[in-house]
């Protein structure tokens, strides 16, 4: 007897290892709620203008599913949003500082390869994390990164077959 369609096309899909779906709603206050250091300080002034706060925030929602991430998904958002914000402060200069200024913080952060105290001297790699495309790359330039990209890589694992 032949297999019904339906359960071919749920087998084919299952094997994929391809996840689809709609995320539960995550707010803005949510991730304030993991990451009250991004959130309002006393004054209600925000570190980070809260139109780049959602724009991160929508960006995590189109990239981290919860059919793949499950129970993770909650605190994968969290990093992924808290990466990209931290990454965005890096590259933030005062807007009367000056073109120089605005370059300097643009500039692509390498990683720290050596350290000195005496004399002051540190040496980055701005190669290892360019040559690292293939992995995960610039998820390495902040802790919440490396988080996202050490669960990430159990949440990814098995095999993947496209029909």
């Amino acid at each position: 007897m032949p297999i019904p369609y339906n359960s071919i096309n749920r087998i084919i899909g299952e094997a994929s290892n391809i996840r689809v779906g709609t995320n539960p709603v995550f707010a803005l206050a949510d991730f304030y709620e993991q990451y009250p250091q991004f959130g309002p300080n006393t004054e209600g002034a925000f570190l980070v203008p809260e139109v780049i706060m959602q724009m991160y925030l929508d960006l995590a929602d189109a990239c981290i599913k919860e059919a793949r991430w499950r129970k993770y998904w909650l605190v994968a958002m969290g990093w992924f949003v808290a990466h990209f914000l931290t990454l965005y402060l890096q590259g933030t200069a005062d807007p009367n500082s000056g073109a120089g200024a605005a370059l300097a913080a643009g500039q692509a952060k390498g990683l720290n390869t050596s350290e000195s105290v005496g004399d002051v001297s540190v040496s980055m790699d701005y190669n290892q994390i360019g040559q690292d495309l293939e992995g995960w790359a610039a998820w390495k330039l902040t802790i919440y990164g490396q988080q996202l990209a050490s669960i990430g890589k159990l949440v990814g694992k098995g095999g993947m077959y496209i029909y």
